[in-house]
């Protein structure tokens, strides 16, 4: 997200309003969205996957998408066209994949397993299927490959700041 938003105030400040008009325009209707809550049913974690198939953004959908997303990008619709075309580049074409869009976790739940349930979990109920994900922060591929992804690229995205991406595959169960 810094290379849409460089300034984390203004990252921050629009976050809420980009996730929730991609949530609701692509990867809910997709279906892969998954919680995982805590004993008092608060969410504490949520990982948005794209089903096998569903990770292009269909330009009817965009289109339709853009009244929520262009008042969430402002000025920055087009560091995140650029943005967008770099992951896409680097998007494996084989389409028997789940995609990992976003994972997170809240603040007061961290390091107590929650993420790590849901990529479980992933595996678990999808086992004929490989997974993909784009890790944006390296201290996390590790996080990763303790979960059984490999690195399998690494690529820069476009902006001042050209952070580093790591492209991550884990292979089906079976």
């Amino acid at each position: 997200m810094a290379a849409i938003w460089p300034d984390p105030a203004r990252r921050y400040a629009a976050l809420p309003a980009y996730f929730t008009a991609t949530l609701r325009h692509f990867h809910l209707p997709a279906g892969g969205v998954q919680v995982a809550s805590d004993r008092d049913d608060r969410i504490c974690a949520v990982a948005v996957w794209d089903p096998p198939g569903e990770w292009e953004q269909p330009a009817g959908r965009t289109l339709r998408a853009l009244p929520d997303l262009v008042p969430a990008l402002r000025f920055r619709v087009p560091a995140a066209i650029a943005v967008r075309r770099v992951l896409e580049a680097h998007h494996p074409r084989d389409p028997r994949h789940w995609y990992l869009a976003n994972l997170g976790t809240a603040k007061s739940h961290r390091g107590q397993g929650y993420a790590a349930a849901l990529l479980a979990d992933r595996a678990d109920t999808a086992p004929n299927w490989a997974q993909f994900l784009v890790c944006t922060q390296q201290h996390n591929v590790a996080y990763y490959e303790r979960h059984g992804f490999s690195v399998t690229e690494e690529f820069e995205l476009p902006g001042a700041a050209r952070p580093t991406m790591w492209a991550m595959w884990r292979e089906a169960r079976i």
